[in-house]
C-alpha cells in the first residue's frame, strides 16, 4: 500500500511586493528627496521579497545623454548602480541588490538617475531622471 502525504504548497509569492513608475527627465538635479514635474522618458520597475530579502529594479531610459554613464540611486539615500546609454540615449540596468543591507532605507522611496560631475545640479549632479514614489512595504 502506498501513502501519499499532502505537503502545503509554500508560497513565496505572496511576499512579493511590486511597483512601477514613470523615468522622468527633469534636467539639472533637483535638491528634493521627491520627484518634480518633468518629461515621461522610460519606466522604473521595484521588486521587494522581504521573505528572500531580494530587492530588484529595472531601469529603462529613452532621450537621454547619448554615450553616458549615470549613476543609479534611490534618492537622498545613495548609490546602487550604473546604467550606460548608447548612441541614441538609450539604456537599461537590472539591479539586484540585498533588501535588507543595501535596499531602500524608508518608503515611500524615488529612484534617480544623474550624470556624476555633469552640470551645475545639487550634489555636482547634472542630466537627472526621477521615478516614484514606491511603496513595496
Amino acid at each position: 500500500m502506498l501513502a501519499l502525504l499532502a505537503v502545503p504548497a509554500l508560497s513565496l509569492a505572496g511576499q512579493d511586493n511590486n511597483g512601477t513608475a514613470s523615468l522622468v527627465h527633469v534636467g539639472l538635479n533637483p535638491s528634493a528627496c521627491t520627484t518634480v514635474p518633468g518629461t515621461d522618458s522610460g519606466v522604473v520597475n521595484a521588486h521587494l521579497n522581504a521573505v528572500q530579502d531580494r530587492f530588484g529594479l529595472n531601469v529603462s531610459v529613452h532621450d537621454a545623454l547619448p554615450n553616458q554613464t549615470y549613476v543609479v540611486d534611490i534618492r537622498c539615500q545613495g548609490q546602487i548602480g550604473t546604467l550606460t546609454t548608447n548612441g541614441q540615449g538609450t539604456g537599461t540596468a537590472h539591479i539586484d541588490l540585498t533588501a535588507s543591507t543595501s535596499g531602500p532605507a524608508t518608503e515611500p522611496f524615488y529612484i534617480d538617475i544623474s550624470v556624476l560631475g555633469g552640470g551645475g545640479g545639487s550634489g555636482g549632479y547634472g542630466d537627472t531622471f526621477l521615478a516614484g514614489p514606491f511603496n513595496l512595504g
